[in-house]
């Protein structure tokens, strides 16, 4: 078996990512590659007891104790969490997936950067240093450092991140140009013949398309919020017009995979004519990506199911992108916050990623929101 630091897109990106959100229909908002721990459908749960083993960790969950869980100070606790994001960075700069590891990945360390106050000068700049040198030479990122370089679906989110921390230029401009040129593979002519003729079993409309987790298979939700956040956040693209129609392409492709009552699964909303079931990360991201549109049927829909979904969620890292796509709309999110704060322990979220995130959301109610964005294009 491949040690978790050396696995590569190819054996980690399509697999994992399909099987975890299928996991993660069953259990209460799971991270869409990894279990996340410390999810559990009741606030006053505190004794915890021994972790189930996943394919990619351990899922802890909380049972009932006789004392209420204390809600922590926000303020604190998202402290603790930068804190704790620190003391896991690895000396190249980069972040892992999970501790224990000491492979950097392009995921966790783009939403670390995000996460990382602007005073910590050193620790961004060396973040930095790791995501410029992590670029492959055709302008996308690997899933991971030292992958092969053809590219991943993370390309959008470590431009974002690159751009939010106003490090762009030549890198920048490589980047867009990748996502420019890069489509999902239901967009060749072949493969619109295929869907329209003899694989009839998912519903959706090759025509439009957005971006892949890897170049050559077909589009994705995440990978198209990224991409959409990156181009439409993207500063001096030079390809306006092809720019765009891009961007245009992926809006139509997330409203046309959209579930049937609201929210976005992986992929596809429909599969061979039963509707599947959203999931909150991925809803989220989508949101995010498209709060520069028109207010229409499909976001508010979609906002809707994830105000619903986060009512019952106890898991951090679905939590936490509710609670900063629900905040981007205008969506109240204080309970949210509260709850959060009561179900994260900074030290025992073994993900990075989701560290990553949680940090994120709690540096919303001081109005701090780093996915709320002004887009230039």
């Amino acid at each position: 078996m491949v040690p978790p630091e050396r696995r590569t897109r190819k054996q980690f990106l399509p697999i994992a990512y399909f099987t975890a959100n299928f996991a993660g229909t069953v259990c209460c908002g799971m991270r869409h590659r990894r279990a996340r721990a410390k999810g559990h459908p009741n606030r006053t749960s505190r004794k915890r007891i021994s972790p189930f083993r996943t394919f990619s960790g351990d899922l802890t969950i909380w049972w009932f104790s006789p004392r209420t869980q204390r809600v922590r100070d926000t303020q604190q606790l998202n402290q603790a969490c930068v804190q704790e994001l620190i003391h896991r960075q690895l000396p190249q700069g980069g972040w892992p997936f999970t501790t224990g590891t000491t492979q950097s990945a392009v995921e966790p360390t783009a939403l670390a950067l995000l996460a990382l106050p602007s005073n910590l000068v050193r620790e961004r700049d060396a973040a930095i240093r790791l995501v410029l040198h992590t670029q492959n030479a055709n302008g996308s990122w690997p899933a991971f450092s030292g992958d092969d370089g053809g590219g991943s679906g993370l390309t959008g989110l470590a431009l974002f991140a690159l751009n939010r921390c106003g490090a762009q230029g030549i890198v920048g401009h490589r980047a867009v140009e990748w996502l420019l040129r890069t489509k999902g593979w239901e967009s060749h002519w072949l493969w619109k013949w295929k869907f329209r003729t003899s694989d009839r079993h998912v519903r959706f409309d090759p025509d439009k398309f957005g971006w892949p987790w890897m170049p050559e298979t077909v589009s994705w939700v995440v990978p198209t919020a990224y991409s959409l956040l990156a181009l439409k956040h993207a500063r001096g693209i030079s390809q306006q017009d092809l720019a765009k129609l891009r961007i245009r392409r992926g809006v139509e492709m997330l409203y046309d995979r959209i579930c049937p009552e609201g929210g976005w699964n992986a992929g596809n909303g429909v599969v061979y004519g039963f509707p599947l079931a959203p999931h909150a990360d991925a809803t989220a991201l989508a949101l995010l990506s498209l709060q520069s549109e028109p207010p229409n049927h499909f976001i508010t829909s979609s906002l809707d199911w994830l105000e619903r979904r986060a009512e019952t969620c106890f898991a951090p890292w679905s939590l936490a992108w509710a609670i900063l796509a629900l905040d981007t709309f205008g969506r109240p999110t204080a309970l949210l916050t509260d709850r959060l704060s009561s179900v994260v322990d900074n030290a025992e979220v073994n993900d990075c990623a989701a560290l990553a995130v949680v940090s994120l959301a709690l540096r919303r109610p001081a109005g701090d929101n780093a996915f709320r964005v002004a887009y230039e294009t």
